[in-house]
């Protein structure tokens, strides 16, 4: 048996919806699709249903045994979501002794999960249902509207955008818009690199912490703040050497070496406040708290590496080097206890 299938990574049909999946057979798609329209005609996941249902009807009318079905993952875009897809993917293939299928999605972040489908179905095709739209200037500016009041997307393009203008106009009060420029460069390293690095999840969990800290009347909120401060306080710190340092030399190494060595105990600082954070929320909540412990202990180890290299190639003094090594070692091996015997307690 052939399926037309139906991906919808980001779960629309249920948030919106309310309906659950995998959706099988073409009265249910079609139901699920006008349940969808009422809510949201606008949704680009409305038009790939139509569109695998128009797939499925050509398909039966040359005789073809075929079904379509529509998989649904979750609103957290990635491992959950995916995970979800891969159980339905398992349930589908179990149910209808599907081997191939015809994949049907409107692009973008759908198509990520292709190495999911093509590992339990042979792929006869990929189908990209693209709406049509008119090309005026209004139209666009309207497809643009409606682009950013999508969360996801204001999220990803908004907030660079809006930290740039930040830091520029900050370097502009300040009459250095050298300063501002090298400092936006920095900034969009690092949005880079937490990008890259799928570090979002991470970012918005510390920012959702601390919002429920302050709800809930916590004593960790005033730690979070503080950690925020702490790496504001490095970062600036690190281009402030560098800015100073700039005017003695130009070598990328010594540059980067002098940022480290400025900031780091601060960005450390920052680390270790929000595990002094968690380790105060697990206790509120009576839950086990000695990762975190080994979380701090291994952040200021961490530190101690960084400073010491550092250190010594700004001073050439390898007894701080030494020193630092030394204490990074017994700071880590202390920091590795509590992990070892939480392991040890959850395996009897």
């Amino acid at each position: 048996m052939k399926i037309v299938l139906v991906i919808d990574r980001d779960n629309d049909l249920g948030v919106k919806a309310g309906i659950r999946s995998p959706i099988i057979g073409r009265q249910s798609n079609l139901i699920s699709a006008i349940k969808l329209a009422e809510v949201d005609p606008e949704d680009s996941d409305l038009n790939t249903i139509f569109g695998a249902i128009k797939i499925y009807d050509e398909l039966r009318r040359d005789g073809e045994d075929v079904e379509i079905v529509t998989v649904c993952g979750d609103q957290k875009v990635g491992v959950v979501s995916d995970s979800k897809i891969a159980e339905q993917l398992d349930y589908i293939k179990e149910k209808l002794n599907a081997e191939c299928a015809i994949v049907v999605t409107d692009g973008s972040e759908d198509e990520f999960v292709l190495p999911l489908i093509s590992s339990r179905f042979k792929i006869d095709c990929v189908r990209r249902i693209i709406v049509k739209q008119s090309k005026t200037i209004e139209s666009t500016y309207y497809i643009l509207k409606k682009m950013f009041e999508d969360p996801k997307i204001a999220k990803s393009t908004l907030t660079p955008l809006g930290i740039i203008l930040i830091v520029y106009s900050i370097s502009l009060f300040l009459k250095s818009p050298e300063i501002g420029v090298g400092s936006i460069v920095l900034v969009l390293g690092i949005y880079f690199l937490i990008k890259a690095y799928g570090l979002e999840e991470s970012v918005e969990e510390y920012f959702s912490t601390l919002k429920k800290s302050l709800i809930e009347g916590r004593f960790s909120f005033i730690v979070y703040i503080m950690a925020l401060i702490f790496v504001v306080i490095g970062m600036v710190q690190g281009i402030y050497a560098v800015w100073i340092e700039s005017f003695v030399t130009s070598e990328f190494v010594t540059l980067a070496t002098v940022f480290i060595n400025s900031s780091v105990w601060w960005i450390v600082g920052c680390g270790a406040f929000i595990s002094i954070g968690k380790i105060f929320d697990s206790i509120v909540e009576r839950k086990d708290f000695r990762k975190f412990i080994s979380i701090f202990l291994l952040l200021i180890s961490t530190g101690l590496i960084l400073w010491g290299f550092s250190e010594y190639f700004i001073s050439r003094e390898i007894t701080i080097l030494f020193k630092s090594l030394i204490g990074a070692v017994i700071l880590g091996i202390v920091g590795l206890i509590p992990l070892k015997y939480e392991a040890g307690t959850h395996r009897e």
